[in-house]
């Protein structure tokens, strides 16, 4: 009888739009989409204009994305908002436009901001509050009324993007997010592992159409950046120049991100600790945008007492400081990921090498890595980066030896320290990044016990004395790296503080023709050679030239080079011209 009637009002719906000339469906879900489609798929025949609204990108029919207002736009419309058609008055003008700025060209948060300013008092000390104040009153309420609006929008998400997108929680609004670093805190979290009963072919079969041919589970996380961001509009693509057109970097905007947080702290997924006083009961992964708040006893306290056995992830994702930040009692025997980048330690914690079950480590430290590292055999991720650039001369910088047996390893990112040479049967097969080495590491005999890699960044540092040259920035004989590096995928090679009185000699073989993405700065080559290297990479899609990489005014592009090219960045050069 239901069915029935459903169809009688279906032709009678039809019946009626037959009579009309214009149509607006709003439709939340692509669920409601479908019998819209169905209903316009009889209309073809009649005159008739359809308006559909859709939280999702509708691929049928041409589309009109709402754009988000810029600077100008979202001051006016505060503006106006608040005051009428007169704006500002010119003792808030400033102010006004610092508030709309906050809004990142919401319409929707504009109009929010305007009608809780228009119950206030409209005095600068007022204003200047909600300015500068992050958490303001004002937009706190005004996010609070946002959220019952966007929450459907979340709600519709598939359960593994809702995963990822609670996940974005965790950032600082008005920042930018790396892709790459997202990734590896995802897979060191277990979100992107195969469940046991599957090897990761099943895996990534499991995914579906979602996936387009062979790609590896870092190409599906940046397809699931993609479709929040094209299909979904949750996450933000263009809000950075830089970051739309790198295709590296994405953000939130500020009202997703406090839904994100609101959200995955009631579900005990993820919590921002914001004072002293959070209740933290049973929370999975603590995030602080105050790093210093690790360093509370009190905060410490809590935490062992309400998550100590629950917490898997500590994330310090406050501004750096430069003078180190003391974290207490980090006796969290379950803990998987720490990503204490941001925070400054003299030494290497002797706490931090118990936690057996660490997969991610990232931290700030100019002290060498202890043996004891490699206590930590589950360690997937391990990421160091000195405070200070420091080179003693006739010093040399090496990992343990130990370091080749954390055979869990994938990504080894320690800037300014080199891979020893080992002197047994060694060898680190699952490691598909090196970051940050010097010549020291791309002998062929250690490149050949890392058989899987496929990014290897090459960072160079310039000795003071001429009489210091011993090698390790010379890369003229490693003319086998394309030999033994066959997958290799990304190649970077960073001169810090490039002399323009040296001109470098790279063997033109040492470019594997699988690579996709190069970075060059600072080798003062001649653009000429920049031709040679494009002949022998003929599936190169990104190519970034920075720091007088390549010196010259004037660059003539054979023909039959970059034939794939994408994207290409050259920043800080003299190059005036070029010609294809």
């Amino acid at each position: 009888m239901a069915a029935y009637a459903a169809s009688s009002s279906l032709k009678n719906t039809i019946k009626h739009i037959q009579q009309s000339y214009r149509i607006s469906l709003a439709s939340p879900s692509s669920e409601i989409l479908q019998p819209a489609y169905e209903a316009m798929s009889r209309l073809q025949k009649v005159l008739v204009q359809i308006l559909v609204t859709s939280r999702l990108r509708i691929k049928v029919y041409p589309i009109q994305v709402v754009r988000l207002l810029n600077e100008e736009e979202s001051k006016k419309l505060l503006g106006e908002k608040v005051f009428g058609e007169r704006g500002f008055p010119f003792s808030l003008e400033k102010l006004g436009e610092k508030i709309a700025k906050k809004c990142e060209g919401l319409p929707l948060m504009i109009v929010t901001v305007a009608q809780l300013l228009s119950e206030e008092d409209k005095t600068t000390e007022y204003w200047t509050e909600v300015a500068d104040i992050q958490h303001s009153s004002v937009f706190v309420d005004a996010y609070n009324q946002i959220s019952e609006v966007l929450f459907p929008s979340y709600d519709y998400l598939p359960q593994y993007l809702k995963m990822v997108f609670l996940y974005l929680g965790a950032f600082p609004p008005y920042s930018d997010i790396e892709i790459h670093n997202l990734f590896h805190r995802l897979c060191a979290e277990g979100f992107l592992e195969p469940i046991e009963i599957q090897t990761s072919e099943d895996f990534m079969d499991s995914l579906g159409d979602f996936m387009d041919g062979e790609q590896t589970l870092e190409d599906f996380m940046a397809q699931c950046s993609a479709k929040l961001a094209y299909w979904y509009h949750l996450i933000l693509l263009e809000s950075n120049p830089e970051s739309w057109f790198s295709k590296k970097e994405f953000r939130v905007h500020s009202c997703w991100q406090h839904l994100c947080k609101k959200e995955a702290s009631e579900i005990k997924f993820l919590h921002v600790l914001e004072s002293c006083d959070d209740v933290l009961r049973d929370q999975r992964r603590l995030c602080a945008h105050s790093n210093t708040l690790f360093a509370f006893k009190e905060v410490c306290d809590s935490i062992t007492s309400d998550c100590a056995s629950t917490v898997r992830s500590l994330l310090c994702l406050g501004a750096y400081h430069q003078y180190p930040v003391l974290i207490h009692d980090m006796d969290f025997k379950l803990l998987r990921v720490l990503d204490a980048l941001k925070v400054r330690f003299y030494n290497v914690p002797h706490e931090l090498l118990k936690l057996v079950c660490l997969k991610y480590l990232a931290l700030t430290c100019n002290k060498e890595l202890p043996i004891s590292i490699s206590n930590l055999f589950h360690l997937q991720f391990l990421i160091v980066h000195p405070h200070m650039h420091i080179k003693k001369r006739g010093f040399l910088s090496y990992m343990p030896m130990e370091i080749w047996d954390m055979q869990e390893l994938q990504h080894v990112e320690v800037l300014g320290t080199d891979l020893p040479t080992p002197n047994f049967d060694a060898t680190l097969g699952n490691v598909s990044s090196v970051i940050g080495v010097s010549a020291k590491s791309c002998t062929r005999e250690i490149l050949k016990r890392i058989p899987n890699l496929k990014e290897l960044g090459i960072l160079l540092e310039l000795k003071p004395y001429e009489d210091d040259d011993d090698g390790s920035n010379s890369l003229i004989d490693f003319d086998y790296i394309s030999e033994e590096l066959c997958n290799l995928h990304i190649l970077s090679y960073f001169v810090l503080n490039p002399n323009m009185k040296y001109e470098f000699v790279v063997p033109l073989s040492m470019f594997p023709s699988s690579l996709t993405r190069l970075e060059l700065k600072g080798l003062g080559f001649a653009w000429r050679d920049m031709n040679h290297i494009g002949s022998l990479v003929p599936n190169l899609k990104d190519l970034r030239l920075e720091h007088y990489a390549f010196r010259g005014p004037k660059w003539d592009i054979e023909s039959g080079c970059f034939l794939n090219l994408e994207t290409l960045v050259i920043e800080d050069t003299d190059l005036v011209c070029w010609s294809p």
